[in-house]
């Protein structure tokens, strides 16, 4: 019984690992399209002026996170062993239950927006011009919610389509920020770039889903008599991981929008370029949940939980064994990073960009363990370690900001992570 058990799980492994890689090798162009047009907007802005664009996209960001279902994880869940069982109409069921569901979300999502932008800009300090930018940028926060064609692209393998696809904002923006810079352009002319690529970039996921439904015969009647009942099981996953999800804002966008609040716009834009630079081993550690989901939910579903478990093992293992020498490339070379992508005014973001590199080893393992536990269908040990975890973060960026500054943002960034790993351990292993 062990040798098969054992090759099951090098099986899988590999299994995420090819699909990894694929999302992994767009993703890149993507992180190198992402630096570059940062640092042209850096270049371009100054720090104040960058820290405002930051800003302005946080906002639209927090807002579509917790308005937004996280409706492609109850797609691969509940989806993967209907897949398996070829019950179709189950299927569409499903489908036609999350389709809806992103429809509300995002009608939620903009009222929030429209509703929160003169109260978030009297703490954010934004002008009269930023704010009605705000308001323009909330017209696209719906297509920031795009959960479902998400999950039907991972739960029919269509990783190469869904690597295409990861392309289109970072190509739009850099594109775009070059023709910005020649030009001389201000904040203003930059927030409109970040909504035109946003509103594409969404649009073609939708697209993209979309036709995957069709090429199987898939697609359900989105407002019409439904042909099936929705289980009862799906609405409490939904909300469970959109609560997960809600609270994991404080390990993204959220510490943004707090640091420009407390300590002004030159130390947002300071956070993002060092986030943006970790992303280079973050947007991997990504890709793998994206990989690792719905493969892990096919292991737990055929093979059990042990078989599961190896898998998550040799994935978060080879991941980590990957990623701890590029951390130690950016702790050598922080000072040079910082310079290229910002300019000297950027300097100080050096130690920032050390540790922010470092927090995504705990990154990469809480995501292994996320997913195992979200594959075992315990979404509520996933909701409470991300509530440890978020309530470890906030407590100690709020007090240590004023003593240690912006350098807090990746400290209290490893200590939730931290946090989540022990509660994820607990409920993998119980």
């Amino acid at each position: 019984m062990t040798r098969p058990a054992a090759f099951s799980a090098r099986q899988s492994a590999s299994r995420i690992f090819k699909n990894a890689r694929t999302l992994v090798s767009a993703k890149a162009v993507g992180g190198v399209l992402s630096l570059a047009y940062l640092a042209i907007a850096a270049r371009s802005l100054g720090p104040e002026q960058l820290g405002v664009l930051i800003l302005v996209h946080a906002y639209a960001v927090v807002v579509a996170g917790i308005a937004g279902f996280q409706s492609w994880q109850a797609i691969i869940r509940f989806g993967a062993p209907m897949q398996q069982g070829d019950d179709r109409q189950a299927l569409k069921s499903l489908i036609r239950f999350a389709i809806r569901i992103d429809i509300i979300s995002a009608a939620v999502a903009f009222l929030i927006a429209v509703v929160g932008a003169p109260y978030a800009a009297r703490f954010m300090g934004w002008s009269d011009d930023v704010v009605r930018l705000v308001y323009v940028y909330s017209l696209v926060i719906p297509f920031l919610i795009a959960a479902t064609p998400t999950g039907l692209l991972r739960l029919f393998d269509d990783f190469k389509i869904l690597s295409l696809q990861q392309i289109v904002m970072p190509l739009i923006r850099f594109v775009g920020a070059v023709g910005l810079w020649i030009a001389g352009a201000d904040v203003n002319a930059f927030i409109l770039l970040w909504i035109l690529s946003a509103l594409v970039s969404g649009a073609s996921l939708w697209f993209f889903g979309l036709r995957a439904l069709h090429k199987r015969d898939l697609t359900p009647s989105v407002f019409g008599k439904a042909q099936g009942k929705a289980s009862p099981e799906w609405l409490p996953f939904m909300v469970k991981t959109n609560l997960s999800s809600s609270i994991e804002m404080s390990h993204t966008e959220l510490p943004v929008l707090i640091v420009g609040a407390v300590l002004g716009p030159v130390a947002a834009g300071f956070l993002r370029i060092a986030t943006n630079l970790s992303n280079l081993i973050a947007h991997p550690a990504n890709m793998l949940n994206w990989a690792i989901f719905p493969e892990l939910s096919k292991v737990e579903t055929t093979s059990g939980r042990g078989a599961m478990l190896r898998v998550v093992a040799r994935s978060v293992l080879t991941a980590l064994g990957v990623a701890a020498p590029i951390v130690i490339l950016f702790a050598i070379f922080r000072r040079d990073l910082a310079v290229i992508v910002g300019g000297e005014a950027f300097l100080p973001a050096a130690p920032i960009i050390a540790l922010m590199a470092a927090a995504q080893l705990f990154r990469l393992v809480g995501i292994g363990l996320d997913s195992a536990v979200l594959a075992r269908g315990r979404p509520g040990w996933a909701l409470g370690g991300q509530a440890a975890a978020a309530l470890t973060h906030l407590l100690l960026l709020y007090g240590l900001m004023s003593v240690i500054g912006v350098v807090a943002a990746p400290i209290a960034f490893m200590a939730g992570w931290l946090a989540l790993i022990v509660v994820l351990v607990v409920a993998s292993l119980t």
